[in-house]
């Protein structure tokens, strides 16, 4: 019996192209959960962010803590 075939790419950047293949969504603020890496599904781009780095996440938590809020002054603290 002859070997039957695995896998193949036909028609797929065809299909992809139908609709337009679309670049990712911009947001405001850049998640603090992960580095991006970005994957295609069909016409869509995702960007996909698996953790970032605990030591620099810890950092800008104290940071954002310690900011001074609008209003605030150096005499005010003292």
């Amino acid at each position: 019996m002859a070997k039957s075939k695995n896998h193949t790419a036909h028609n797929q950047s065809h299909k992809a192209h139908q609709n337009g293949i679309k670049k990712p969504r911009k947001h405001r603020h850049a998640s603090t959960k992960g580095v991006y890496f970005l994957y295609t599904y069909y016409t869509y781009i995702y960007m996909y962010n698996p953790r970032m780095d605990p030591k620099f996440l810890r950092n800008q938590r104290y940071a954002r803590k310690h900011n001074k809020k609008s209003g605030e002054t150096a005499t005010e603290e003292e």
